[in-house]
């Protein structure tokens, strides 16, 4: 009978225990089996299946080419590039596979990924990284993908990486993007906690919409691209073909191009939630409370319950107690606020506080605490002269 049972329990074991089979190609100027990225190319793509295939690829010496492996229907298990500290001279790659591991590689112009799983790049210097998360006809998935999840890279990749470019529906979480350029193609994008440094959005593969929430960003310089006379869209372009930020003079750009005879469009809307306390008849000072709001620009706002607050020459006041919500938008309504208002009734020291009574002659205002206190402290020093007075007598 336990004869029967290992045999069914094995029977379910099996498919736990196949593994992908692994390819691994040396690659070198001499000695090697391989002497050229071209020749790693043509080998892997005369496999008619790589689906089952880890490829490892471990480069020995300096070399550039363009390494395409797999397609939207051969898609590789894994791809793992070990440049062991070797300068690929601006090479680009494209990879289909469910993973991928870049170790170690100097100088890669750009790696693009279709749908891949797991990202992990590590001690390497990639100017420029692509995502797309598209089907078979080439249009994006409906599925949305956390960022967060999948994508892995090191300090140092981080610093060396300037523009991650998206064609697909993510999600991003507490990642670090402050010194990138985040260029959306198509999609819908939402970022949270993050930090921010530059977004540009070219709806080339559709539509795109980007939310932003509660991140930091090194400025907020909003621009809206409407037409091709726009001169903003020189530095759009340019920045697209050379890869330089210093082109960029704004923080986020939006194209429509709708208007420019096109049939997409972009969105961005920056969304950030704030708490404020107030007394009655306190003052906030909007300008300084915001972040990335400034005096030059205007606003437009709304308060639920009006009776609780309002807002003049931008100033936040407390009317009466109680707790609304103010939304203040800015950048004609790309940069959100949305404000959890309380007002809360003065303590009687508060009150005291606050109070300031007119003195005469002068006319100057002085804190009623400080005239009661003084008052206090005669009374005190009377009594106390009283006192002695009487005794020497």
């Amino acid at each position: 009978m336990k004869k029967y049972i290992y045999l069914i329990l094995s029977l379910f074991l099996i498919p736990i225990m196949v593994n992908a089979e692994t390819l691994t190609y040396n690659v070198c100027e001499s000695g090697c089996e391989y002497t050229s990225l071209n020749d790693v190319n043509t080998a892997i793509n005369n496999l008619t299946d790589i689906s089952d295939k880890d490829i490892v690829i471990n480069v020995n010496s300096d070399m550039s080419r363009y390494l395409y492996i797999g397609n939207i229907d051969n898609v590789a298990n894994s791809v793992t590039i070990n440049g062991n500290n070797h300068d690929f001279n601006g090479s680009s790659f494209v990879f289909f596979s469910k993973q991928v591991e870049i170790n170690d590689c100097n100088n890669i112009q750009s790696i693009t990924l279709y749908n891949s799983d797991k990202i992990n790049i590590n001690n390497s210097n990639i100017i420029a990284i692509q995502y797309f998360a598209v089907d078979s006809n080439n249009q994006i998935k409906s599925e949305e993908i956390n960022l967060s999840e999948i994508f892995d890279i090191d300090e140092t990749s981080l610093n060396n990486l300037i523009a991650y470019g998206l064609v697909g529906n993510f999600k991003i979480e507490n990642m670090n993007f402050k010194n990138i350029v985040l260029a959306p193609f198509g999609g819908t994008i939402k970022i949270y906690n993050s930090q921010i440094g530059k977004i540009l959005n070219y709806p080339t593969f559709g539509n795109i919409t980007t939310n932003v929430y509660n991140s930091k960003f090194n400025s907020l310089k909003y621009v809206n691209i409407t037409s091709s006379e726009d001169t903003t869209i020189n530095e759009f372009n340019q920045f697209l073909s050379s890869l330089d930020s210093s082109l960029l003079n704004y923080d986020i750009y939006d194209i429509d191009s709708i208007n420019m005879g096109g049939q997409t469009k972009s969105t961005t809307t920056i969304n950030f939630d704030k708490e404020a306390n107030l007394k009655l008849s306190d003052k906030l000072n909007l300008v300084e409370y915001l972040d990335y709001y400034t005096e030059d620009k205007e606003i437009e706002y709304t308060i639920e319950d009006e009776s609780i607050a309002k807002i003049d020459n931008k100033e936040l006041i407390g009317l009466k107690e109680g707790s609304t919500k103010v939304t203040v938008t800015t950048d004609d309504g790309h940069v959100v606020y949305n404000i959890n208002l309380v007002v809360e009734k003065e303590t009687i020291p508060e009150k005291i506080d606050s109070m300031t009574i007119k003195v005469p002659i002068t006319g100057s205002k002085v804190k009623a605490w400080v005239v009661l206190v003084s008052a206090l402290l005669l009374v005190i020093i009377g009594v106390c002269s009283y006192m002695l007075i009487r005794r020497k007598k």
